[in-house]
C-alpha cells in the first residue's frame, strides 16, 4: 500500500483508460500498456460505476506494485455529502466507500471525490455537514481495515464545497484526508485568477503551511486539464494547446516547491494522451 508512505517524485498519467489502451485485456493490461508508453500513474474512474471486481483489483495490485505504478479512483460524480435529503447523504458516503474498498484492493492511495454543493446555504453550515458526514467514511473504513486516503477535489465553481481554504481545514480535522488540488478547477473558480508562477507557489505555500503534520507536498495527488470558465466558474475541460492555462509555470513551481506524488490528466479524451506527453515534457524542462 502507497497510503502510509511518502512519494519519491513526481509521477504523470491520464485519468480513465485512453481511447487506443486495450480495455478488452483488463485493467492490469491498460497499466502495463501505459507504463510501456513511458506514463507512470492512472487514476482510474468509477464515476459512473465501481467497474473492478475484486479478484481483477488483486491481479491490478501486484501488477502496478512490480512496475512501481501508483494508482488512485475518482469515485462517483453522484456525492453530496451535504444534501438536503438524509437517504443521499447515506447514499454517497456509501459510493465513497465502495470505491475506496475496491481502489485499497487495487493498492490505490488515494480516492477522489466532490464533496457538496452549498445550493444557497450558509458555507460554513454546509463545511460542518461535510465534516460530520467524512467521519463517518473514515470510521466505516477504518472498520473494514480499508488504508487509503480520502482526497475532497478543489472543485471548479464557488457554488461547491471545496475551495483551498475548505479543503485545508477538512485536511486537519479529518486524519485520512488530504486535498486532490486540482489547479484547472482553481483557476476556473476565480474566473481566471491563480494562472502565474508566483500565485502557484503562493497556494502551495499554503498548503505546506496550514495542513499539519501529513507532509503534504511528498503526498500530494493533483489534477490538471485545459479548463473553459466564465463569472461562474468552471464550463468543461478542454485541450491544453486551446486554453490559456499557463501550464509550464505551474510545472515550474511544482518543481521549485520539491512537490512529490501524483498528477493526473484530466484533458478531454480527444486531447488525452497529447495532454500527457505534453506535461510530462513540460515537467522534465521546469
Amino acid at each position: 500500500m502507497v497510503y502510509p508512505q511518502l512519494f519519491d517524485r513526481l509521477y504523470i498519467g491520464p485519468s480513465g483508460n485512453p481511447d487506443d489502451a486495450p480495455p478488452e485485456a483488463g485493467q492490469a493490461a491498460v497499466i502495463e500498456w501505459c507504463s510501456a508508453r513511458g506514463w507512470d500513474t492512472l487514476e482510474l474512474s468509477f464515476v459512473q460505476q465501481v467497474y473492478l471486481k475484486p479478484a481483477e483489483a488483486e491481479e491490478v495490485a501486484m501488477r502496478a506494485r512490480e512496475l512501481g505504478f501508483p494508482l488512485s479512483a475518482h469515485a462517483s460524480y453522484y456525492i453530496n455529502l451535504a444534501s438536503e435529503e438524509k437517504q443521499k447523504i447515506g447514499a454517497s458516503r456509501s459510493r465513497i466507500v465502495q470505491a475506496a474498498e475496491r481502489t485499497a484492493q487495487a493498492g490505490g492511495h488515494s480516492v477522489v471525490y466532490h464533496s457538496a454543493f452549498f445550493t444557497g446555504r450558509n458555507p460554513q453550515l454546509v463545511s460542518e455537514i461535510v465534516l460530520e458526514q467524512t467521519r463517518k467514511v473514515e470510521a466505516e473504513l477504518r472498520e473494514r481495515d480499508v488504508r487509503i486516503w480520502l482526497r475532497p477535489e478543489l472543485t471548479g465553481k464557488p457554488t461547491q464545497h471545496g475551495d483551498v481554504d475548505e479543503l485545508i481545514r477538512l485536511s486537519n480535522a479529518v486524519e485520512t484526508v488530504l486535498p486532490c488540488i486540482d489547479f484547472a478547477h482553481l483557476h476556473a473558480r476565480t474566473a481566471g485568477g491563480f494562472n502565474s508562477y508566483e500565485e502557484w507557489c503562493t497556494v502551495l505555500d499554503k498548503l505546506e503551511s496550514r495542513i499539519e503534520n501529513k507532509n503534504v507536498l511528498q503526498r500530494m495527488h493533483m489534477h490538471l486539464s485545459g479548463i473553459e470558465y466564465g463569472g461562474r466558474g468552471e464550463k468543461r475541460h478542454v485541450p491544453l494547446s486551446t486554453c490559456d492555462l499557463r501550464y509550464k509555470e505551474l510545472m515550474q513551481a511544482l518543481k521549485q516547491a520539491g512537490v512529490c506524488g501524483t498528477l493526473v490528466v484530466e484533458s478531454p479524451r480527444i486531447s488525452l494522451a497529447e495532454d500527457v506527453d505534453r506535461l510530462r515534457q513540460a515537467w522534465a524542462g521546469a
